[in-house]
């Protein structure tokens, strides 16, 4: 048996060495060389520093790295982005690689696979679709200007409040204070036990507990009041009505009869001639009232035995 030479064992030993190194750096990258990928692209016009060996992760497990981060030759604004996938996944359609923050404190990138919906599926070596999350900073910014503007409003309102407050201000409002305390304490000794407020509330539940108590009472009041109203609703109130019209209108006749001097007591009320003699015969017979009284033996004369011609 041949002695292998010394330069053939220097060889091997350095071939070894250099797949040791080649598979340590790739490790240290964060590939497996031992594993067969599958790869997908995504072209980002901006990859907010991602680098080469970051992390792809899909439902916050990690399924493989980032292979190769290249410009597009024909056009330098498209930045191409290589993925290496270590397990078998199949990527429905429409499926997006998205850059984002994979810690808020580090600021180390990574990518993240959102699934599609399809139809179909993707083959390796598709383009897959890009999108970017939005960076902290470009959240942030907008809400700090606000707080800025808000703040310097604020200073603004309390400066002109400070020059509105002054001394004689303040006093009125401490006084405007004390006496909205005194009539809070007021309005909370009405309320205890022996308060106006209270004898009050008492006297309403009172009145509350009467009305329950004769809620049948009032019921049968209500019921009556509602017979009364249909019996008024049956009641030919219009027929009354019009007697009554008919009425008046003849007595306002018979009135304007009077008093243009018609009928007996029409003359009765317009001529004087009636009430003159009406009045001389009253005071005739008023006369011979008094004559009859005075002397009664000239009308009347009673005889036992006969009467004598006078």
């Amino acid at each position: 048996m041949k002695k292998i030479s010394r330069e053939i064992k220097i060889g091997f030993v350095a071939i070894v060495t250099i797949a040791i190194l080649i598979w340590v750096w790739n490790f240290l990258k964060g590939v497996n060389i031992l594993k067969t990928t599958e790869s997908y692209y995504a072209v980002y016009s901006d990859v907010q520093g991602l680098i080469e060996s970051g992390v792809v992760v899909l439902n916050g497990y990690k399924v493989g790295n980032v292979g190769s981060i290249q410009f597009n030759k024909d056009n330098v604004d498209r930045i191409v982005v290589e993925i290496n996938l270590e397990e078998k996944i199949r990527l429905p359609r429409n499926t997006v690689l998205l850059i984002r923050n994979s810690s808020l404190v580090s600021g180390i990138k990574e990518l993240k696979i959102v699934l599609g919906e399809g139809p179909g599926f993707h083959e390796p070596g598709d383009t897959l679709i890009a999108a970017t999350e939005r960076e902290l900073s470009e959240l942030i910014g907008p809400i700090k200007d606000k707080a800025e503007n808000v703040l310097g409003q604020i200073d603004s309102a309390l400066a002109a409040v400070n020059n509105v407050l002054d001394v004689s201000t303040r006093n009125h409002l401490k006084s405007t204070l004390a006496n909205l305390d005194q009539s809070v304490a007021e309005l909370t000794a009405s309320l205890q036990s022996g308060g106006e407020l209270n004898n009050s509330f008492n006297n309403l539940a009172s009145i509350t507990g009467n009305l329950k108590n004769n809620n049948e009472d009032l019921s049968k009041t209500l019921q009556n009041i509602s017979s009364i109203s249909d019996s008024l609703e049956k009641a030919d109130i219009k027929a009354v009505v019009d007697k009554a019209d008919q009425t008046f209108t003849k007595l306002d006749m018979t009135l304007a009869k009077i008093n243009e001097g018609e009928g007996t007591a029409g003359k009765l009320v317009t001529d004087d001639s009636l009430y003159t003699n009406l009045n001389s015969a009253l005071f005739s017979l008023d006369s011979l009232l008094i004559d009859v009284k005075a002397h009664p033996k000239r009308y009347v004369h009673f005889s036992l035995f006969g009467k004598k011609d006078r």
